[in-house]
């Protein structure tokens, strides 16, 4: 089971946990990953089930160690781009599947005719083609005696330690304004911001500028980076010696480290870190946060937020929160006694609250 969120693959560990089946998470590094508990929990038919569950984040297309399966399923996203349909597509052809295996997806019906088109050229054979009103679903086999496909414009996918998969991603590349400094940066499909900035990060390095005038910033914090642009700024302007960068969205992970990693000259150290491994996070060891909050319906994650930034930002130094105005009055509201107000600023509906902490 893989998806680019990481807390998708959290929830479908604990899913699995409380249903008494086993299974193994990986973390954004490959990594075995903390388990959602230690105790398992009771089920009468607990030894009965021996099924062999691997959870795992990562991106649509990507070479699979466990591979090849008999069977691979998916929902193919829209916004994932023509490319990355097309690897996806060739590697259930090629490594994914073993021979006689079947492939099934899901997708929108705007994107059918690239995918027949793509199924076409893969040396798959056509089982099922199903039309709904806005998706269509096909299901192909594999030939028991399958030869390598001769997949006129398909891309093949390599196993890829340093991720260069991620160019598959790649959408735009420009030289972008980032506050006073102009930087190089690529945009990726899947991810916002792929060719101008939002009002929410232009509005986040105005207040980084004010936040952290004067403060020496070894280790800076980035939640939610995005493409790294904030990261980019950070590099330009503060000229930390590690960046952090910590999300839920591997694919983010990847595009901030990839931006950075295109930067000349001395680079900091890129840290990504999951947005579920908080704890990892060591006390009073950042000098700066950027914090992008993660607004989940009906569930108030405020609390824990300030309880994270009060205990991991050092004495004297600096966070901003950039949200919608309602969120950021609700944080301002629920600030602790440990941190002091710095001050507001606002921008096309977006607020950036400023603290330092005390």
């Amino acid at each position: 089971m893989r998806d680019r969120d990481i807390l998708a693959c959290a929830f479908s560990e604990r899913n699995c946990w409380r249903n008494g089946i086993p299974a193994t998470r990986l973390d954004s590094e490959g990594g075995a990953a903390d388990p959602i508990t230690k105790r398992a929990p009771k089920h009468k038919n607990n030894k009965e089930r021996q099924a062999r569950l691997i959870i795992a984040p990562g991106l649509l297309g990507e070479d699979d160690p466990e591979a090849p399966f008999d069977f691979v399923a998916s929902n193919l996203p829209a916004k994932a781009g023509a490319a990355i349909l097309s690897a996806f597509i060739s590697s259930s052809a090629g490594r994914l599947l073993n021979p006689g295996g079947r492939f099934a997806f899901v997708i929108v019906n705007t994107l059918a005719g690239l995918a027949d088109s793509c199924c076409a050229s893969s040396g798959l054979s056509l089982v099922r083609k199903a039309v709904g009103k806005g998706h269509t679903v096909f299901i192909l086999e594999k030939p028991i005696e399958a030869s390598p496909p001769a997949a006129a414009g398909l891309i093949s996918i390599a196993p890829d330690p340093r991720g260069t998969f991620l160019t598959l991603y790649k959408r735009t590349s420009a030289s972008r304004k980032l506050g006073r400094y102009m930087a190089l940066a690529n945009g990726f499909w899947g991810l916002p911001e792929f060719d101008t900035s939002s009002f929410a990060t232009e509005l986040a390095l105005e207040a980084l500028e004010k936040a952290c005038a004067g403060s020496l910033v070894r280790d800076f914090l980035i939640f939610e980076p995005g493409i790294g642009l904030a990261a980019l700024w950070a590099c330009k302007s503060l000229g930390p010696s590690t960046i952090h960068a910590m999300s839920r969205d591997i694919l983010a992970l990847r595009a901030t480290r990839a931006n950075i990693e295109a930067l000349a000259g001395p680079l900091p150290d890129f840290q990504p870190l999951q947005s579920i491994d908080r704890a990892k996070v060591s006390d009073a060891s950042l000098d700066a946060v950027l914090w992008f909050p993660d607004e989940v319906p009906e569930y108030d994650g405020i609390g824990p937020d300030w309880e994270f930034l009060g205990r991991s930002v050092k004495k004297g130094g600096a966070v901003v929160i950039v949200s919608t105005s309602t969120t950021i009055s609700r944080f301002e509201k629920n600030k602790p006694a440990c941190m002091q107000r710095l001050g507001e600023k606002k921008k096309k509906g977006f607020s950036a609250f400023m603290a330092r902490r005390v």
